[in-house]
């Protein structure tokens, strides 16, 4: 079995080098996923000097973790933003979400894009406690002079896509090499310092990008000011299986919450995503991935986290007058990916965007909404104490132990006669990491910031290692690689 998603076995492999000197530009933009990538295809033609950076590999991060789909039938949603902030604020949501399938539609063809994107058949199945809220969504769909169908408690549209999102990055990948935008790959950034006339980006705490504007689309950005995230938003964990199928469909199909069963078809694939929950709770990795996992022939097999808001709209927007946030797309960020390009490009010019005030980062919330703040507050101080208290967990494998040195957790983890030594707190703020047994990693339940079994981050918002170097261990004296 592949402990890893499917989309990562036929990834073409167009490259960027590693940003070795220091630079000067216009816009930076932080993140090399879908988002990134979509601001930067809107940006081609400005007259201002642009560059992206991403600290893995492009599209390593979320964006190779989604089930891919292109759909606006997304759950009890537009009835809930009705009912919670406003019918206006519901249309204007669908409205971003066919206009964001339409985007890769059109660039799809424009560039000739080999994605295998695919129209299909979308369903979505309530149980019969779902009745009420099913007709209402139906309701609502059929106002907006949407082609949606009922039987029973089931709703299905047929303008609803599929594709590869690694191909169609790649397909814009190759749009920007051509028009030769500087892009680098494996280039950390790890602190943002504002300036009169910007922002001085510290890569690896050593090279500098001095940038008038800088737009952070790297799915969780890695400061807390002066947006505070972990207050607006919690971070939901979903586990993703790929198994082999004779019987494929051009159908996806996704139940009601809580109990989400997400599935579409690749190929000779059938793809089920499942177990949806907040990072904080159930932290017992195996037992997750176990439940979906029972009695199944599994290929491929893989986890995912989406920043989820407390109004189930996305925050694109500026949060200061020289910093630009895409993220908390709530699950859905294939085509809200797109519309952020559009958004940030209109922003970016003065000019007026429809989708501008409803998806505003510092848009005002009722009461209601307010207390969730202090649900995701407390969410967190939960997770963060209790795993403080009992870094050792009873399920974790007997390879995996802990030690103390200087002050600081260790974790060995001996496998495949190699031993792995970490230090167990993320260097985010601090929360204990939980050790991944499935997928080798080593997970932060705070924030998703996500580490290999060899220590190095791998998806942020931490911008340093865990790794405990072999020097210091010789020495017998821990200190944490970098000082945070």
């Amino acid at each position: 079995m592949n402990q890893n998603s499917i989309w990562l076995k036929e990834k073409e492999k167009l490259e960027f080098p590693k940003l070795q000197e220091d630079k000067i530009v216009d816009i930076l933009i932080i993140g090399g996923g879908l988002s990134g990538f979509s601001i930067l295809y809107e940006l081609l033609n400005t007259k201002k000097t642009v560059c992206l950076v991403e600290r893995n590999k492009i599209g390593e991060g979320v964006t190779s973790k989604s089930t891919a789909k292109l759909n606006y039938l997304q759950g009890i949603v537009y009835s809930k933003i009705k009912k919670e902030v406003g019918e206006e604020s519901a249309k204007i949501y669908l409205e971003s979400q066919i206009e964001g399938i339409n985007l890769v539609k059109e660039r799809v063809k424009k560039h000739n894009i080999d994605c295998e994107l695919e129209e299909v058949t979308s369903f979505l199945i309530g149980s019969e406690k779902d009745k009420k809220n099913i007709e209402e969504e139906y309701l609502f769909l059929k106002e907006q002079n949407r082609d949606v169908k009922k039987e029973g408690n089931t709703l299905s549209i047929k303008d609803s896509y599929t594709f590869h999102p690694l191909k169609y990055l790649e397909g814009l990948k190759q749009i920007v090499k051509e028009k030769k935008i500087d892009v680098y790959e494996n280039t950390i950034i790890t602190k943002l310092e504002k300036t009169k006339d910007g922002y001085c980006c510290k890569v690896n705490d050593e090279i500098k990008i001095k940038a008038k504007q800088v737009i952070l689309a790297c799915h969780y950005p890695f400061m807390l000011l002066p947006f505070f995230l972990p207050v607006r938003t919690y971070i939901e964990k979903s586990y993703v299986m790929a198994k082999k199928t004779k019987n494929s469909k051009k159908e996806t199909s996704i139940t009601t919450y809580p109990n989400i069963l997400s599935k579409r078809f690749y190929k000779d694939y059938e793809i089920t995503l499942s177990g949806s929950h907040n990072i904080c709770n159930k932290l017992n990795e195996k037992e997750n991935f176990e439940k979906l996992t029972k009695n199944e022939k599994i290929e491929y097999l893989w986890s995912n986290e989406d920043i989820m808001t407390s109004d189930h709209l996305p925050f694109i927007g500026f949060i200061d007058e020289n910093l630009l946030l895409a993220t908390g797309y709530n699950t859905w960020g294939m085509a809200t990916s797109q519309i952020a390009g559009v958004i940030i490009k209109d922003l970016l010019e003065k000019k007026a965007n429809k989708y501008q005030k409803v998806f505003a980062p510092y848009r005002s919330m009722n009461l209601g909404k307010m207390k969730q703040y202090g649900l995701n507050v407390l969410s967190n101080i939960k997770s963060f104490t209790e795993n403080k208290l009992k870094k050792e967990k009873s399920w974790y494998p007997k390879n995996l132990t802990f030690s103390i040195h200087n002050g600081k957790t260790i974790a060995k983890l001996k496998e495949d006669d190699k031993e792995y030594i970490v230090y167990t707190a993320c260097p985010h703020v601090g929360c204990t990491l939980i050790f991944n047994e499935i997928e080798k990693t080593w997970d932060c339940p705070c924030h998703a910031s996500r580490f290999n079994k060899e220590g190095e981050c791998i998806k942020g918002p931490s911008a340093y290692n865990i790794k405990v170097m072999d020097s210091l261990l010789d020495q017998n004296k821990l200190a944490p690689e970098k000082d945070v």
